[in-house]
């Protein structure tokens, strides 16, 4: 359902949720009486009315979009025609409770589809409740984002996770919902091509990823399966469990120091290239293959795990671009990609 803005969650129901039982059946209940889970809210302007043959895409993890002015100057100074963003808050007070999304949209000159991941019953991971300590969120919302300098057609969501397992007390983040994408089509050329920006599940195994990955390809072949396709975001391509990453550290580590390009080269790893690769899209042309996208303190290991992925669209220019602030200090936990894209 298209929006103008998200329902409401009183803060008394995600009080109620976050004190109650916390198993997958409650779960599931929650998420089907929250309709802001089945809602695309739609917003901003388009600043024109269609492109030529030709077309630049950013896709970025914006981690809450805190730092909205920075990053609304990083792209700004690209001036891509499409951006497909994963985790913005929306009523966060980690990140100032407002919209910052509206505001880089404004800033832009860009319309925007906006969809919930996640209903946050907390204040976020243990450093952003630390920051913000008992500051409650106006609304909530964390989800990912479309937005174009052309009108956005016929916006869709598909749900990919519902099993709940952030809602678990164990993983001390409460939340209701779980990973989806959000996309649309915009004009290139004298056609339609389908854009959808994509978040996969950090907390599973790679075929968790991968059944993830089919479940979405099965939603854009149901929604237009003639028209040209351009993924973006982050797959969480991390070749390995979070148990298997997070309960012994050190035999991690030496996986990761046996084969050192592991976490760059994800695809020997990770199923869901060749769930993509047998549908037909491509990823070879479209990214930087040896850099990494993770930004983490220095000595820890970082990966590739932001990509474009493409059928039946040629793919150019591909870049990585550094998430600063005008003191060096990052914007973001992710760096940025963009690659400029044209009708096969």
């Amino acid at each position: 359902m298209l929006v103008k803005q998200l329902a409401h969650v009183p803060i008394t129901d995600r009080q109620a949720m976050r004190e109650g039982p916390r198993d997958s059946a409650t779960h599931l209940r929650h998420a089907a009486a929250i309709p802001a889970l089945g809602q695309i809210e739609i917003g901003g302007k388009a600043s024109r009315a269609n492109v030529g043959e030709a077309l630049k895409v950013v896709a970025w993890n914006v981690e809450r979009l805190r730092h909205v002015d920075a990053i609304a100057r990083t792209l700004a100074g690209l001036a891509p025609e499409i951006v497909l963003l994963s985790e913005v808050d929306k009523g966060m007070a980690r990140s100032g409770n407002g919209h910052p999304l509206s505001v880089l949209a404004d800033r832009l000159g860009h319309a925007f589809a906006y969809g919930v991941e996640f209903v946050e019953l907390a204040g976020g991971n243990e450093a952003e409740r630390m920051a913000t300590g008992e500051a409650a969120n106006a609304e909530g919302f964390h989800g990912n984002a479309v937005t174009s300098g052309m009108p956005l057609l016929r916006p869709f969501l598909v749900r990919l996770d519902a099993a709940g397992g952030w809602f678990r007390p164990e993983r001390g983040q409460p939340r209701i919902g779980g990973r989806m994408a959000i996309g649309g089509q915009v004009r290139i050329g004298d056609r339609r091509m389908t854009v959808v920006s994509v978040h996969l599940e950090n907390r599973t195994d790679p075929a968790g990823r991968a059944a993830q990955t089919r479940k979405l390809l099965d939603a854009i072949d149901n929604y237009d399966p003639q028209a040209p396709v351009l993924l973006g975001g982050d797959f969480n391509t991390l070749t390995a469990s979070h148990e298997e990453r997070h309960d012994d550290p050190r035999a991690w580590m030496a996986r990761v120091m046996a084969e050192p390009d592991r976490l760059i080269h994800a695809e020997r790893h990770e199923p869901l290239f060749a769930a993509l690769a047998e549908r037909g899209y491509d990823w070879q042309a479209a990214n930087n293959l040896d850099l990494p996208t993770q930004r983490r303190p220095a000595g820890t290991p970082v990966g590739r795990i932001d990509w474009f992925f493409t059928r039946g669209l040629a793919a150019s220019a591909p870049a990585v671009l550094p998430a600063v602030l005008p003191d060096g200090s990052p914007s973001s936990d992710h760096d940025a990609l963009t690659v400029t894209v044209r009708l096969k």
